[in-house]
């Protein structure tokens, strides 16, 4: 006997014909034919008669519905507190960089948390190389990473936004209204950048020692409100993702030249065991973002590889 015939079995009984029956489970009548008359050779009973209205149970098939009924109801409980088992002792450690976060983390967590309220995500805040680091250790299960490189072989990956680096000026700075500026152009303007754990500062970093500037950082800091004050009281300029911070009138998000394009990857160990936990979220992620986020600032709207991962 195969659960699989139990079932059959008792969609029968459902419509008292084999031929609806085999419409609703998608088979041939003859093939459900021959998984009833199998299950009364099994066990030596008679399980239908026919008559003109259709198929009816005897006496020894209707006793043999109610414990099919109550063994397939048991084995559906069995598969739920199963998979529920499976779940609930489960915590996802999670490295959230403060700028990916403010971009895309909060729609993934509420669809995560809707879909799958039994599974604890512990949010580890720091920046996208200590991220990089923890993950290849094992030390965190998902992450968020920014970058503008290839992704490593080491890990699973899913793009989730493609984007630019701007430079956040007050909107009554001289130079908030310009298109695009150079770092030349902005070398002596008061910076507060993120820790230097970030990607989005080590990129600046690298980027001016290239072209031989040196910034004026007078504060680091992983809190955004921080940051955000600072620009708006004119204090200081920053540089972050493009939207990182909502549209406002107290600043003015200016595309800088010698950055390119940037990337945020939803990523995980791909070497390690792959929890289910882990996979449901990436799965909500891939549901939530189908497509990578494209910002207005990049250069070709279209991305050719929507989906990227290992």
């Amino acid at each position: 006997m195969k659960f699989y015939q139990l079932k059959y079995f008792q969609t029968v009984c459902q419509y008292n014909n084999l031929t609806r029956a085999a419409q609703t489970l998608h088979i041939s009548q003859p093939g459900l034919t021959h998984v009833i008359h199998e299950l009364e050779e099994e066990f030596g009973l008679t399980l239908f008669l026919r008559q003109n209205k259709g198929l009816v149970l005897t006496k020894e098939g209707e006793q043999f519905l109610n414990e099919v009924n109550l063994l397939l109801e048991q084995t559906d409980s069995f598969v739920s507190r199963m998979k529920f088992l499976g779940q609930s002792d489960q915590t996802i450690r999670f490295g959230l960089p403060p700028a990916s976060a403010t971009l895309v983390f909060s729609p993934m967590m509420e669809a995560f948390h809707r879909r799958h309220p039994q599974i604890k995500v512990s949010v580890v805040e720091q920046g996208s190389m200590m991220n990089h680091q923890k993950i290849l250790d094992g030390k965190l299960d998902l992450a968020l990473l920014s970058t503008d490189m290839p992704m490593s072989s080491a890990f699973g990956y899913y793009k989730i936004v493609r984007t630019r680096i701007c430079l956040y000026l007050a909107k009554d700075h001289p130079l908030s209204g310009a298109e695009s500026l150079s770092l030349e152009e902005i070398r002596d303007i008061p910076l507060v950048l993120l820790s230097e754990d970030s990607f989005l500062t080590t990129h600046t970093l690298k980027t001016c020692a290239r072209y031989k500037i040196m910034p004026n950082i007078i504060l680091t800091t992983n809190q955004i409100m921080i940051i955000r004050q600072f620009v708006e009281k004119n204090i200081a300029g920053t540089f972050l993702f493009h939207r990182t911070i909502p549209d406002d009138d107290g600043y003015r998000a200016v595309p800088v030249r010698e950055f390119g394009e940037a990337y945020i990857y939803l990523v995980w160990n791909q070497y390690n065991p792959v929890s289910t936990a882990v996979k449901q979220f990436v799965k909500v992620a891939q549901t939530v973002y189908p497509f990578p986020m494209v910002d207005d600032y990049c250069n070709d709207k279209k991305d050719k590889s929507p989906i990227s991962g290992n």
